[in-house]
């Protein structure tokens, strides 16, 4: 029995996860704004292993600004990003938070990278704020 479960937009894609977010967060940095093409990106972090994909994810990896290499995987049919991985973090992937079938599940604990953020976005002054990724 799986802890949460989904998909991308087409179906193409789908998992599952055994295991209980470890940390969800709203990420404003510019990464994420443009992975995600929104004004920013709420993921959920879970111990990788935990994970069971179906279907054939593509990857795209890139070099963020602490000087990791991140990962991002997607649907090649539809698009959709669905994971993230950052070499400073063994064992940790990201889910994005759109594409999870529970989404009672999601409840976002803190808004990262706010020194980045759209100046527009509304915050919710009830989470915490960090100007970069906590430790």
């Amino acid at each position: 029995m799986s802890f949460f479960s989904g998909k991308c937009l087409c179906g193409k894609i789908t998992y599952k996860c055994d295991a209980e977010p470890k940390a969800i967060f709203n990420c404003h940095c510019e990464d994420c704004r443009r992975a995600t093409g929104s004004v920013f990106g709420t993921n959920l972090f879970v111990p990788e292993e935990k994970v069971e994909i179906f279907g054939e994810v593509s990857s795209y990896c890139h070099t963020s600004d602490s000087g990791s290499t991140m990962t991002k995987f997607f649907c090649n049919n539809c698009g959709s990003l669905l994971f993230g991985k950052n070499s400073a973090k063994i064992n940790v992937l990201s889910i994005r938070a759109g594409t999870v079938d529970q989404i009672d599940l999601i409840k976002p604990a803190v808004n990262i990278f706010m020194d980045s953020k759209i100046p527009s976005t509304s915050i919710d002054k009830n989470l915490k704020q960090a100007s970069k990724m906590p430790s």
